[in-house]
């Protein structure tokens, strides 16, 4: 049994977007999630030794470096988010997704000094034409498949409820056609696909979400149920390790996570790693697809 954990590293103006607020952040609040979360992580990550895959936006990175260069020095593995963290890159044409990930693999080269082979894609939104880039610029892996009716759902719902307020959010919903998708690693469309994990049956999504809003005890056992072909894939986000004193009041207001302070958030996802440490070798997603594919 193998188990990875990834971070999404979205920064505060991508949660802005999603819930249509025309914030103009700080440079407190632009650094909150490259600096301040990826540290709490990094930190996390050190204290029980494990590998960790950050996924970086390449446009973000002219924020700051900071935070990654320390994760790429610590050994986590360090892979592509896209460049613009546009929601429509699955949409566009390959000329232009090629384009997008050509200049996020500059980006991230350029701060650490070496080329993803990971790749995932915004909002979780795959399309037959971004397989087929991902595929043509020979990454490893992909990890974009959220296999979940239930996410989806509560997705299109909040997006409603925006547009009822009269916020237009930037997110997409992609093909309900991925909903149902395998669980469990799998080829698709050549590409070595690595789902984010779900539990069976009701394909509730465990991820980083659920993980530091439940008890320990019940994230673990979760867990537990969300192996599927022998891999359990963690995904957390940035702001997983930030709180309302980390962000903007008209943010904190209306994404719910940043109610729960940042301490106790860490203390839940440490207890849960900790579980998972005692069922599964923990590796970064690169090492997962090498050893479930190896060359």
């Amino acid at each position: 049994m193998i188990a990875s954990v990834s971070v999404d590293l979205d920064g505060l103006g991508c949660y802005a977007a999603i819930h249509g607020l025309p914030l103009q952040l700080n440079d407190a609040a632009l650094r909150a999630v490259p600096e301040v979360a990826v540290s709490r992580l990094c930190a996390l990550f050190a204290e029980l030794e494990i590998p960790a895959t950050f996924f970086v936006i390449g446009l973000e990175l002219s924020l700051s470096t900071t935070g990654i260069k320390a994760a790429a020095q610590a050994g986590h593995e360090i892979a592509s988010h896209s460049f613009a963290h546009d929601y429509a890159l699955s949409r566009k044409p390959p000329a232009d997704i090629d384009r997008d990930l050509a200049l996020a693999e500059d980006a991230i080269f350029a701060a650490v000094g070496a080329r993803p082979r990971g790749f995932r894609a915004p909002g979780y939104t795959l399309s037959k034409a971004l397989l087929g880039v991902i595929a043509a610029r020979g990454y490893r892996y992909d990890s974009s498949l959220l296999p979940s009716p239930l996410y989806y759902a509560a997705k299109a719902a909040a997006m409603g409820l925006h547009a009822l307020r009269g916020r237009r959010s930037h997110s997409i919903l992609g093909s309900p056609l991925q909903l149902f998708a395998r669980r469990r690693p799998h080829l698709r469309e050549g590409v070595r696909e690595l789902p984010v994990a779900t539990l069976p049956l009701l394909r509730l999504p465990l991820i980083g979400t659920v993980a530091v809003g439940v008890a320990p005890s019940v994230s673990a056992a979760l867990a537990t149920r969300a192996f599927a072909g022998g891999h359990f894939n963690l995904e957390l986000h940035g702001i997983d390790a930030l709180d309302a004193t980390d962000a903007p009041p008209a943010l904190a207001g209306v994404q719910p996570g940043l109610r729960t302070p940042a301490a106790l958030k860490l203390k839940r996802l440490r207890a849960l790693l900790v579980s998972l440490k005692e069922r599964a070798a923990l590796v970064s997603l690169e090492e997962a697809a090498r050893r479930i594919w190896p060359d």
